[in-house]
């Protein structure tokens, strides 16, 4: 049985509490969203997890070129195959088109009225006698790529298919929150479409061929994956973003014994091998946050650190610069493990990546 609790409203409030976004909420719509630094870093890594090869179809097997955004589907379809001298079907385009002043839903209650937003898409020129199997396997990709970077894989599922006004078939990819309230409530995430192409002609095609398109409005993928961090925590206490979207992958704090504070020359080596240990990873190409917290109290910096989404963080003592040992902890358990410096940055780009 639901019980009531969180609601959507309390949701949004945390993610608007958050050190990611800013907004202003007008009764059900949400308007001048703005990304912090840090929502900034969070965007591009998403972004750059749906570019990633084969995480849009699920495979490598159909090839996928980028588009041009000034350019129409069919003018895209014509630039890419002249562009790389295509001979055969499928191939898919990516397109991604800046727009402004753009409303979105997000749930049937509440709507982000963006200044500025990214829309992603792909669309698959396929030949029809394979459509319905690459759509089928295509929602199922998509819903998996969304279960991977999440807190709670089980709130994600795929609608029902139906029918447009213009004949397209159409399928939606979903996170249902707040399911365990008496507030539940479904955000379509991306949409699906198959629809007969009839309009472009290619010489190298001589049957019917089919347009399957994938689309995402970025904004809206991002404000996703906070309320799937949020919801399951004391609101924004701890932000759970997955590991290989979170802004900062790893934080480095120091700590000495009270018998050591006052030497100047500890303090000094600690942040030396602070720094060396930055750039060791940062050459590993995983992100370090910048030690802003320093002037904070030990706990104070990993709740900090906590509410930035580091899944990371790499605690160091006198003892280290004697023995090479130190404490990885992991945000999720709040667990420690004992590492030797020699295992950086292989270890940690192990886990990061696994």
């Amino acid at each position: 049985m639901a019980r009531s609790g969180k609601t959507m409203l309390d949701l949004l409030q945390a993610c608007r509490q958050s050190k990611f976004l800013n907004f202003s909420l007008d009764n059900a719509i949400i308007r001048d969203l703005r990304l912090t630094a840090i929502g900034q870093l969070l965007s591009g890594n998403l972004h750059s997890e749906w570019n990633r090869p084969g995480n849009t179809d699920g495979s490598s097997s159909v090839p996928i070129f980028f588009g041009k955004s000034n350019l129409s589907l069919k003018e895209n379809i014509i630039y890419v195959q002249k562009q790389y001298e295509l001979t055969k079907l499928p191939f898919g385009i990516t397109v991604e088109q800046k727009e402004t002043n753009k409303r979105v839903m997000i749930g049937d209650a509440f709507n982000m009225e963006l200044p500025e937003t990214l829309e992603l898409s792909t669309s698959y020129l396929l030949p029809t006698t394979m459509a319905n199997q690459f759509l089928y396997q295509l929602q199922r990709q998509r819903k998996i790529w969304w279960m991977r970077l999440s807190v709670d894989p089980g709130r994600y599922f795929i609608s029902d298919m139906r029918q447009t006004e213009s004949n397209a078939t159409s399928v939606s990819i979903c996170a249902r929150y707040l399911d365990r309230f008496d507030h539940k409530t479904e955000v379509e995430l991306e949409r699906l479409e198959m629809s007969l192409n009839e309009d472009i002609k290619l010489e190298f095609v001589k049957t019917s061929n089919t347009i399957v398109r994938i689309s995402n409005n970025l904004t809206r993928a991002i404000v996703a994956i906070l309320m799937d961090a949020l919801e399951a925590v004391p609101m924004e206490q701890c932000v759970k973003i997955h590991r290989k979207i979170a802004p900062y992958k790893c934080g480095i704090i120091y700590q000495l014994e009270q018998q050591c504070e006052r030497d100047t020359g500890l303090h000094h080596e600690l942040i030396e091998l602070s720094k060396h240990l930055s750039y060791v990873l940062r050459a590993a190409k995983l992100s370090v946050h910048d030690g802003s917290f320093d002037q904070l109290q030990y706990d104070h910096q990993l709740a900090q650190l906590d509410q930035i989404g580091v899944p990371y963080v790499l605690l160091l003592n006198a003892q280290t610069l004697h023995t090479g040992l130190l404490q990885l902890r992991s945000r999720d358990t709040t667990l420690s493990e004992t590492i030797h410096l020699s295992d950086l940055p292989d270890y940690l780009s192990k886990i990061i990546n696994a």
